[in-house]
């Protein structure tokens, strides 16, 4: 781990995601601070790391001009594709071959408890798998080291918990994709941050982040804030805390808690105006906690603090964070369920992996079997054998012509294998796209991701560059970042597989974190590649809604996009119910710019959501004339692990604990976490899941567009839901009756 320097430089700090602690595969925050560089220069901080193939990626984070004291401050993000093995933090002087190269050990998670944060240059670099939760934490927060105790007690065949301590705001990343390998983030007493980390924050939290804000007496400044002006019109806080003694409903939340003393005094908190807002925790004195959907992420705002009395002292603290963060208290089944998949011969235990797998791009020339092979050897080998010397002894009679027809019959059978592996000269480029409209505020925030597979017929190095081609105003078209994909296991081409020896390991080069271009990419002869995407833009509102619910908890109301193409096979998902055309096979199926979708149209109905996720359907048995002799039950049917439906892969993928997790599908949902949807469609948004024939993202292979092999897109609409029930939108009883009759028929 000892630093080789090639160069007077100096390496005075150096930070790796947070305190050493990150995600294999998650973009993850990293700060350099040099000295002793020559001043007036441009220097460049590079992070190579393992992709999951095992060759290395030399990632540019950053570039600075050095200062005249001869010191330069560079930030930037950065990934690693592999558990263990080494990586490489270096400066680059440019213009001199002069570089200051620092080594980084990477270590499993499981194999050390903690890397120290103590010393300035980091040396190690832990990661641990996607699927374990991720908290941060800002400053003391009370109860939280017990919780995490709790966690590593529970934790038995992999870790439950990772907390991730931040000291102060100032160290917060002003990037909201530094923020991806957070899963949750608790603010207590620290709310001043600069604009560029509340939008980073902001933008997380519409990207699927989770959010968790405690002020109580603490109100007044949290208004004065970035965060209070994004958040208070949200949850209709006041800028004036209230006294109250009734916290019996905050120890009620959690399960067997011990009492919650107050010693009957009164202790300040927040006022919450009930709105939108849905209320966790309700008292006689207000919301004490209350929770919404913004964007495809969750806000959750307590409005007591944590770190005053009485909650900082009541025994059951770590038990309410666990009831925050795992809906659950922790037992000793917890750290178990994480683990209760179905065994399977596939080699699949994550949904992100079955989509990788089906975008695969597979070769052409793969589509010859072995027996295919040994068939055409064995075919040349009679034409250029026993063929030739009937052909030259019995019909021309010349045998010595065979030193004209041998080698005619190599050279006609050399052209026409030639031809047929004609089409496989071609690259192969399979893409799977998602685009989430999020309307919001007058506004359009689009964030798309790109699944894409590439193989070359032959050996090559080439530049790749991904460029967004959805949005018909190129003027709005944002920078793509295109980088490496992997799966989350252990095979070839996953993040979880050992390192090994290093023979044949290529590099390449990421040219910047907001550049969509990736240099002397390395591919073998029928080889395929992984590869992601990803972009996000702002634009006028694309979505017209006006969609509320019903006092009976149904969809109600109107909605029409100006999207520059048609949306097919769509549903609509709101709280425990789906949506559907009547015949989705027609042409009310097809949604097109402004045609109005409304809830009234008798062409539409509503279907409980789990059991259509299940297929569910009742099977009847016995034929008898009495009631004891019939019987009926309710059968689901298993999900396909080996389906290469992008709708259903990613329909799933938006609504896994909808559906019932791993204990429907048999897989994890780890990896793309932050795509689910079941939280947002229960609080304040309706989600339309539908596909398009309009490719999200282009992928250039030198300077050639690649038009792609094969290209789903699905898109996904995050509609706001008006939660107030309106009169006389509430459906009658007997509009009830009839919706509840439709659903018995579909059973």
């Amino acid at each position: 781990m000892a630093a080789g320097v090639c160069s007077a430089a100096e390496l005075e700090s150096l930070r790796l995601g947070y305190d050493g602690v990150g995600k294999a595969g998650k973009w993850l925050p990293i700060t350099a601070k040099a000295v002793d560089l020559p001043a007036g220069e441009r220097v460049q901080l590079r992070a190579a790391f393992s992709d999951p193939r095992g060759d290395t990626c030399i990632q540019i984070v950053d570039e600075a001009e050095v200062g005249l004291d001869g010191s330069a401050t560079l930030t930037g993000c950065f990934r690693c594709g592999r558990m263990d093995g080494l990586g490489t933090v270096s400066l680059n002087i440019k213009g001199a071959r002069q570089t200051a190269v620092f080594r980084t050990t990477i270590v499993h998670a499981e194999d050390i408890a903690q890397p120290s944060s103590d010393a300035p240059v980091q040396r190690t670099l832990k990661l641990n798998k996607a699927g374990i939760l991720t908290l941060m934490t800002i400053g003391e927060v009370a109860g939280i080291e017990e919780l995490l105790r709790n966690a590593e007690h529970y934790s038995t065949t992999q870790p439950l918990l990772q907390g991730v301590h931040v000291a102060s705001l100032r160290q917060l990343p002003d990037t909201a994709v530094a923020y991806e390998s957070i899963d949750c983030l608790l603010l207590t007493d620290q709310f001043t941050m600069s604009p560029a980390q509340t939008a980073a924050i902001q933008q997380w939290v519409r990207v699927g982040g989770n959010l968790l804000v405690s002020a109580g007496d603490s109100v007044t400044d949290f208004s004065d804030t970035d965060l209070g002006d994004w958040l208070s019109p949200i949850f209709g806080i006041r800028p004036e805390p209230i006294l109250t003694r009734d916290l019996t409903s905050l120890q009620g939340y959690v399960q067997g808690a011990s009492r919650l003393e107050d010693n009957h005094r009164s202790v300040p908190m927040a006022v919450l105006q009930r709105g939108q807002t849905n209320p966790e925790v309700d008292s006689l004195s207000g919301l004490i906690i209350g929770r919404q959907s913004v964007g495809t992420g969750v806000v959750t705002f307590i409005a007591v603090d944590l770190n005053q009395r009485p909650v900082n002292r009541w025994p059951s603290l770590p038990q309410f964070y666990e009831t925050l963060v795992f809906g659950e208290i922790l037992t000793a089944r917890s750290g178990k369920a994480s683990r209760n998949l179905r065994i399977s011969q596939s080699g699949v235990s994550d949904l992100a992996t079955q989509l990788m797998v089906a975008v695969d791009a597979t070769p052409n020339a793969g589509r010859w079997s072995t027996w295919g092979v040994m068939g055409i050897i064995v075919a040349w080998l009679l034409l250029i054998g026993p063929f030739d010397y009937l052909l030259v002894t019995r019909l021309l009679k010349r045998p010595h012509f065979t030193w004209i027809t041998f080698p005619l019959l190599i050279i006609g059978g050399a052209a026409v294998i030639y031809a047929f592996a004609a089409d496989s000269q071609l690259l192969q480029l399979n893409q799977w796209h998602v685009v989430d409209v999020i309307a919001e505020d007058g506004q359009s925030h689009l964030t798309s991701r790109s699944w894409m597979s590439l193989s070359s017929p032959h050996t090559m190095r080439t530049v790749l560059n991904a460029v967004p081609s959805m949005l018909a105003d190129t003027s709005m078209h944002p920078s793509a970042r295109l980088t490496w994909g992997g799966r989350p296991e252990d095979v070839f081409g996953g993040m979880y597989r050992t390192g090994g020896i290093a023979l044949g390991r290529q590099s390449y080069t990421h040219e910047g974190f907001d550049d969509g271009r990736l240099t002397g990419v390395p591919f073998l002869t029928n080889g395929s590649r992984s590869l992601f995407a990803e972009w996000n833009s702002e634009s006028e509102s694309l979505v017209d809604t006006q969609l509320s619910v019903s006092g009976f908890g149904l969809l109600t109301g109107t909605f029409s996009h100006n999207l520059p193409f048609t949306i097919s096979d769509w549903i609509m998902v709101y709280g425990n119910r789906v949506y559907r055309t009547r015949n989705n096979d027609g042409e009310k199926s097809r949604l097109s710019a402004g045609d109005i979708w409304d809830s009234s149209s008798p062409d539409f109905f509503a279907f409980d959501l789990k059991t259509w996720l299940k297929g569910s359907r009742i099977v009847r048995a016995g034929t008898g004339d009495r009631p004891s002799d019939r019987s009926s039950s309710q059968v689901n049917t298993p999900y396909d692990k080996s389906s290469t439906d992008p709708h259903y892969i990613l329909t799933m993928t938006s609504l896994f604990d909808a559906a019932g997790g791993s204990d429907y599908t048999g897989l994890a949902q780890s990896l793309y976490r932050q795509m689910e949807l079941s939280d947002t469609v229960r609080l304040n948004h309706a989600v339309l899941i539908g596909l398009t024939e309009t490719p999200a993202t282009s992928l250039s292979v030198g300077n050639e567009t690649i038009d792609p092999t094969t290209s789903r897109t699905v898109i996904r609409l995050i509609l706001p839901v008006n939660r107030r029930p309106s009169s006389g939108l509430a459906p009658t009883r007997e509009e009830l009756e009839k919706t509840q009759t439709e659903e018995q028929k579909e059973l």
